[in-house]
């Protein structure tokens, strides 16, 4: 089974792994929709430009079912898709090559399907990120790719399960995983509610689900408590929770030297 965590709303070429300090990254300009960073110049097998939103917790890429069909995309094989709204089939296809800038990968895996995010053609997911080191630069609106930390932030061991950037944090004192996503508005918690929360609908690519509403003390090691937004779904079997890459100004993922860099 593939587990997924996709876009979620509160509603209410790889890099040698050697000689990495230092490096001169490739710089991509990016907008930002709500708390999602989208790149508009990503070329998909010759075609294009095409707008893809980065998704640091989705293990797969995605593309509209209409964008495949443009590029005759053809189902290689299918996955079981884990997420909030329960477990479904869905097609997966290998695209050629992805092309951002001065960067092309080839056979990024994608499946096909919705996004919920309006205004995008596709999701950049770990199938294509974990080829590379990537900052993601909310401040300026950018992301960097390959290039290297900028060591002013707080680094963080990395661990990758399932192809997903999960760190080690604390939720109201008590340690948890959770996974560095930039597609998530606020912290997700996989747990039962509590009583006397106020209840939100929590809307993801593969459909809405109930949640709660809360606030958390969080922090990373080494660092004091702070006062976050959270939700948490009643949903068993989804792995760790999510940490919103937006909640910083920066986030540096090396996937060669495995730690996360968070800048405030």
């Amino acid at each position: 089974m593939r587990l997924a965590c996709f876009l979620l709303t509160l509603a209410t070429g790889s890099a040698p792994a050697q000689g990495l300090a230092g490096r001169t990254g490739i710089l991509l300009k990016a907008s930002i929709a709500g708390h999602a960073l989208i790149l508009h110049e990503v070329f998909l097998n010759g075609a294009g430009p095409y707008r893809m939103l980065i998704d640091t917790g989705n293990a797969s890429s995605i593309v509209r079912p209409e964008v495949a069909r443009r590029l005759n995309l053809k189902a290689a094989y299918a996955v079981e898709q884990a997420s909030v709204a329960g477990v479904r089939r869905v097609p997966v296809a290998i695209l050629d090559e992805v092309r951002t800038g001065s960067v092309a990968d080839k056979s990024v895996e994608a499946m096909i399907g919705d996004v919920f995010q309006p205004g995008v053609d596709g999701v950049l997911g770990q199938s294509w990120l974990v080829r590379h080191d990537y900052l993601l630069d909310y401040r300026n609106r950018r992301i960097e790719l390959d290039g290297s930390a900028t060591g002013s932030g707080l680094r963080v061991p990395l661990r990758s399960p399932d192809g997903l950037p999960v760190v080690a944090a604390s939720i109201d004192g008590r340690a948890r995983e959770l996974v560095v996503d930039s597609g998530s508005s606020a912290i997700v918690l996989y747990e039962p509610a509590l009583d006397g929360a106020l209840g939100a609908q929590l809307n993801a690519n593969s459909g809405g689900v109930p949640a709660q509403k809360c606030t958390v003390r969080f922090a990373l090691p080494g660092t004091r408590d702070r006062l976050m937004d959270a939700v948490r779904i009643d949903v068993r079997g989804l792995g760790p929770g999510l940490l919103p890459a937006s909640a910083f100004a920066s986030v540096f993922v090396s996937n060669h030297e495995g730690f996360v860099e968070f800048s405030r």
